[in-house]
């Protein structure tokens, strides 16, 4: 076939790289004229089109990240619109549905992990994250904008979720690079950091040139404010020197018999609640240095590396501009839509999310001989992509509108090595969050929704990390110094305790009191939290004083703008009665009570309506759909609002969810703790309680039609279709049977064939 240039191509579909949004019927039509062109020269048949049963189950699941429920398949199938697929397609991509689904694939590919590091104590980070990806997603944010955020990101995590991307690769630099050229770049350039790349063009000097450019995002669990800084480790200040608040900005005086070892202790205790939420940007002022065992000749060890694109990137090295910090000029050189790989890996990856296989595999290791499947169509994915300025749910529905999209799956293997021409999608199984999600969609109605608990989660955690860090810069100097003695005192009064608890013990272990040593047990084991009370007390509840009594004075917008805020603040004091203190832990447990009780008020409602819709008469029915609602409300929840990743022996970690260590580290492998989990997991055993939306749906099939009906209902609700005479025929003595455990058979034996788990 004869090429045609890129230019001609664009004008004669009316895009360039400067117009508006490409039209979708054109450019889904263009698509296909590609794809069909590639299947011609390789004499392969295209699959005919996809039943409209298929696609509104392939779509619900590639879009919602569920399969749809009985009412939506049922009305998307009587419908007689000849346009009800594109409508069907904008609805699920402006839904909370997409939102979902896709923060788990971005989930996977980010490495989000609710302890990123640190334990619990980088949960509010995570938090931090997760509502930033969520809000970018909800918003269609572009795809290039949400690039430049997080490799530009810095800031507190209250203030800007995006550091995740940094707090996740805690003061490992050189390491986040590799990660960063991975999924933004599809480059896998991680074996040049120790040495020359043995099979592509990278050096370890290309390594660190590159790395220099945001070797200096710095996660920091120091002192943000520098006139507090400065008062505890002086921070080189002239003796004496007043600052802003009037105090001494120099090393402190000390009580006899302290050293400043132990007020350092004493300062990493009081910073210790606010550690892995903080990213500075000190790109500017922080360089890099290679390793003191560099050994090639084109430089020395410990010699210092300026911020350099590889020649291979591009042909302008050093892309920093003046005034400009080099991970900002970075992250505008990655972005750009001169920059051809960044456009080209974003396009060949949501090709593939929606089709099965990329154009280019593997997505992110391609090198200067790869050669993509469709060379032309390719090409005209980037274009579209940038000509629809990385709108990804724009570049998604020309996708999904496509012939190409709406076809048949592939149903055999593809060879390693083997070129897939797509005449259809390929038969996928489904991942472990669009296996949950439905089981989701199968238990309750609304499945899309959000859960209300998370929200709440989110918002108090995150809360706490900014009044800690308010109440901690809201102190002078002085106080602070004042403030960081006693806790210095407390500790070591403290680890005197400890030391006479282990000394009691030891004596009491020989004697075998057991009183004894449980005494002492109990005064070691409880040190760590009577530390972490007395640096709330001292210092934290110090500082949301101030607040408290400006709050009081109707003066707290003097101390901070942040209106919401002020208002918390300001309600929480006046819970109290005049005079009586407040802690910040009392005033969070206010703002968490404030917020449950309005979702204790629906859910009072909704157990009412409940209750009236299904006759709900004697205490027992009530204390079984009260036990269902918290079964509902706090366990069946969709795979975004759950920890990610799940626990260790959850049905999604038993799926083959990723553990979120490597890049896209899911797997779709069957395994015996699987089969065992359907068979025995109380997952599926839930979903034959009376009130779960799938089992409401058998009782009305039975009341409307018997057994047939019920079968039908199965059918509609797991694979988005009428059973076949053969499988009614199979079915139907056991759905005759009006026990309720055989008909739990019914939806069982569909559950488990291998139709149900697969994306058809």
């Amino acid at each position: 076939m004869k090429t045609i240039p890129l230019c001609i191509l664009l004008t004669s579909l009316g895009l360039t790289l400067a117009a508006a949004a490409p039209d979708l019927k054109v450019t889904a039509a263009k698509i296909d004229e590609l794809v069909n062109a590639k299947l011609a020269k390789e004499k392969v048949q295209p699959n005919a089109p996809a039943s409209d049963e298929i696609f509104v189950r392939r779509v619900y699941l590639d879009v919602a990240g569920r399969i749809p429920t009985i009412q939506e398949t049922t009305e998307f199938l009587k419908s007689s619109d000849p346009e009800k697929r594109a409508k069907l397609i904008d609805t699920l991509l402006a839904g909370e549905g997409y939102v979902q689904n896709f923060f788990n694939y971005w989930g996977d590919i980010l490495r989000m992990k609710s302890n990123m590091v640190g334990g619990g104590q980088s949960l509010p980070a995570y938090y931090g994250y997760a509502k930033w990806l969520k809000d970018s997603l909800r918003d269609n944010k572009p795809y290039d904008q949400m690039v430049r955020e997080v490799v530009t990101a810095d800031g507190k995590s209250y203030e800007n979720g995006a550091i995740g991307f940094y707090i996740r690769d805690y003061n490992m630099p050189l390491d986040n690079m590799a990660v960063t050229t991975q999924i933004f770049l599809g480059t896998s350039m991680v074996c040049a950091q120790c040495h020359n790349h043995p099979f592509d063009k990278w050096t370890q000097m290309d390594y660190y040139q590159m790395a220099g450019h945001t070797y200096g995002m710095t996660a920091s669990n120091g002192l943000t404010n520098p006139l507090l800084a400065q008062a505890i480790y002086g921070g080189g200040a002239a003796k004496n020197k007043k600052n802003a608040y009037g105090a001494a900005v120099t090393k402190f005086d000390l009580p006899q018999g302290m050293e400043r070892k132990d007020v350092g202790r004493a300062m990493n205790e009081i910073l210790r609640p606010l550690r892995y939420n903080t990213v500075l940007d000190q790109t500017d002022k922080k360089p890099l240095v290679l390793p003191h065992d560099y050994q090639y000749t084109d430089a020395k060890p410990k010699q210092k590396i300026d911020p350099v694109i590889p020649a291979s990137f591009s042909k302008d090295g050093k892309i920093i501009k003046e005034g400009q910090k080099p991970d900002a000029s970075y992250a505008a050189w990655m972005t750009s839509k001169e920059n051809p790989r960044f456009t080209t890996v974003i396009a060949n990856r949501l090709w593939k999310k929606l089709m099965g296989q990329g154009i280019i595999e593997p997505v992110d290791e391609i090198t200067d001989s790869t050669v993509p499947s469709n060379p032309q169509l390719m090409t005209f994915l980037e274009e579209t992509m940038k000509a629809s300025n990385y709108d990804m749910k724009a570049f998604l529905s020309i996708i999904l509108n496509s012939q190409a999209y709406q076809r048949e799956a592939y149903t055999k293997d593809v060879e390693l090595g083997e070129v897939y021409t797509f005449p259809g999608p390929m038969l996928r199984r489904m991942s472990a969050e669009q296996i949950w999600d439905s089981m989701v969609a199968l238990y309750k109605p609304s499945a899309d929704n959000p859960s209300i608990e998370t929200k709440i989660d989110t918002e108090i955690t995150l809360r706490r990390v900014e009044w800690l860090d308010r109440a901690l810069n809201s102190l002078k100097p002085e106080q602070l110094q004042a403030c960081t003695i006693k806790v210095a005192l407390k500790q070591k009064e403290l680890a005197a305790e400890v030391r006479a608890a282990q000394e009691s013990m030891e004596v009491a272990s020989k004697t075998k009191d057991e009183e004894a040593i449980r005494a002492a047990k109990k005064a070691i084991s409880t040190q760590r939290k009577r530390i972490d009370d007395a640096v709330d007390a001292i210092v934290y509840d110090a500082g949301f004083k101030r607040f408290a009594e400006l709050a009081r004075e109707g003066k707290l917008d003097e101390f901070t703008k942040d209106e919401d805020f002020a208002k918390e603040v300001a309600a929480a004091v006046k819970s109290k009665k005049e005079g009586e203190d407040l802690s910040m832990d009392e005033a969070l447990n206010i703002l968490s009570q404030q917020r449950r009780a309005k979702l204790q008020q629906a859910a009072v409602a909704r157990f009412k309506a409940d209750a009236e819709r299904f006759a709900v008469k004697d205490d027992k029915d009530r204390t079984a759909l009260k036990a269902w609602e918290k079964f509902r409300d706090t366990f069946m929840l969709r795979a975004a609002d759950l920890r990610s990743p799940a626990p260790n022996g959850h049905f999604l970690r038993d799926f083959g969810q990723s553990d979120r260590e490597l890049v896209e580290n899911s797997n779709d492998d069957a395994s015996v703790s699987q089969a065992l989990m359907l068979l025995n997991g109380k997952t599926f055993s839930g979903l034959m309680n009376k009130y779960t939306s799938i089992a409401r749906s058998m009782d009305r099939a039975r009341k409307d039609g018997g057994g047939e009906a019920v079968i039908d209902a199965v059918y509609l609700s797991l694979l988005s279709r009428k059973a076949s005479a053969e499988e009614k025929a199979l079915l139907k003595p056991i759905a005759d049977n009006a026990d309720t455990t055989d008909r739990g058979d019914v939806l069982w034996t569909v559950l488990n064939t291998r139709q149900f788990f697969f994306i058809q």
